[in-house]
This record gives C-alpha cells, structure tokens and sequence, in this order.
C-alpha cells in the first residue's frame, strides 16, 4: 500500500463515544476486514468466521467534524488491533484520522497521541447482503431486551423468538425453562404480517448488542427460519447484523 497518498483521505471525528462504539460493534463480530471509504462516508459488510453472522456498517461523511477524500478506496484493517487502539481515546479528546502506508490516528487532548495501524492485505471481497422477505418486525429498547436475555442465559444457551400478536423469548434447558413476554408499553412498535418463529445462539445475541447504549433502540426483523436483522443507530452511523438461526429447536 506504499502508493497511497496520505491526502487521499482525512477525517476529524469530536464524537469520540459513537467511534468507539462503532468500531466495538465491528471487532466483536470480525477481527479483519474491509473498509470501503468513497465521499459518502465509511462501509463495511463482512461476515464473521464462523459464517454464523454478518455485519453491515456504515457511518456517513455527516458524522464528521470535517471529511475529505480524494477517490473511493479499500483497506484491509485488523480491527481488534483497532479496537484496542481506540479504546485509549479519552472523553475530551478530538481524533484525527489519515492514510498513508497505513492508517494514522492522532488523539489530541492533554497530550497529543499518534498511532499507526498497518493497512493488511484483505482477501476476502464485500460480502453480499441477504435478501429476506421478513414478514415481522420489532422495534424494542437495548436495556428491555438485554435484560430478557439475560434471564434465558440462566437456563440456556439459546433462546427461540416469537412474533405473533405480541413478543416473546423462550428458552429451555436441563435445569428449567424461562418464557418472556413483552409488555406492550415495553414495545415502541411491531409490524406482523405474518407469524415468525426461530432460535438463535445467546452468545451472538449478546454479541450484537455490545456496542448499544441502554437507551439504543433495537430493531428486530423475522420470517420464520430465518436469519435474523437486527439493527441500530450509533451516533450518526447504523450497524445491521445478521444472525444464522440454528436448526434444532428449543
């Protein structure tokens, strides 16, 4: 990656939380990956190695403080290596980001702090986004749902979801059972038109929320058997993330 100019690309980020945030959204699913970066802003969709889920983020050039960028690229990051390099980012701190050999971060806050991260060789292309005609939809807050998860993790280790006339999370284990239902003032808004049905691995579940605030709102999509989309916005960027159901019941 020696041929690329360092003018090729900058951008300044002041809300530091949603970077954070993004790129834990990202690591905790991918170690590596590719990163798309055209004037509309950055792209990802990757799928993890297990071929269990996909991610598909974007944070537009509007979540910038400033964005410049002379032409699309891709760069292959490591994005664990990423992670613990933004995790160092402090509240008052503004980041500064560039690209040259690989890509440059400058943390400027009571004291300034480059890091460099080495752009890899990506050999895996974009992966293409599922084409589902889900037939039910949730929309729920990360807070409701994480507690509900939690419950099921007593007595399982996945848990089978239900849209019908209301919402509900069942799980089923050798010490027990657990059935959820969500209150209607607990559902901000559901769209069925047609009963969904599936299970899915707690560990994902949990997975794809880490990077939620307590006040994100989860927007969950179904057809039975599935995969499942689940979605949510963070800072100015959207993280979607798709689940594999597993095929036993619960």
């Amino acid at each position: 990656m020696s041929g690329v100019n360092k003018k090729m690309f900058k951008g300044i980020i002041s809300d530091t939380k949603s970077w954070k945030n993004s790129i834990d959204a990202i690591a905790v699913l991918i170690d590596e990956g590719t990163l798309q970066i055209n004037e509309d802003g950055l792209k990802l969709r990757a799928m993890d190695p297990s071929q269990i889920a996909m991610i598909d983020f974007e944070l537009p050039s509007s979540g910038f403080e400033q964005y410049e960028v002379d032409k699309p690229i891709q760069i292959g990051i490591d994005f664990s290596e990423l992670n613990k390099i933004t995790r160092r980012i402090k509240a008052e701190d503004r980041v500064e980001l560039s690209l040259d050999t690989g890509l440059n971060m400058i943390f400027k806050g009571k004291t300034t702090r480059k890091f460099n991260l080495p752009i890899i060789d990506s050999t895996t292309a974009p992966a293409k986004e599922p084409s589902i005609a889900f037939c039910a939809e949730v929309k729920i807050s990360a807070e409701v749902i994480r507690e509900a998860l939690k419950d099921a993790e007593l007595v399982s280790n996945h848990v089978a979801m239900y849209m019908n006339d209301g919402f509900s999370i069942k799980a089923e284990g050798d010490t027990g059972s657990v059935d959820i239902n969500f209150s209607e003032e607990n559902i901000l808004n559901m769209d069925v038109s047609k009963k969904a049905y599936a299970v899915f691995s707690l560990d994902y579940l949990n997975y794809l929320l880490k990077a939620a605030n307590s006040s994100s709102i989860i927007v969950l999509k179904m057809l039975s058997d599935a995969p499942l989309r689940l979605e949510y916005v963070i800072g100015d960027g959207k993280v979607v993330y798709y689940l594999a159901p597993r095929i036993e019941s619960v």
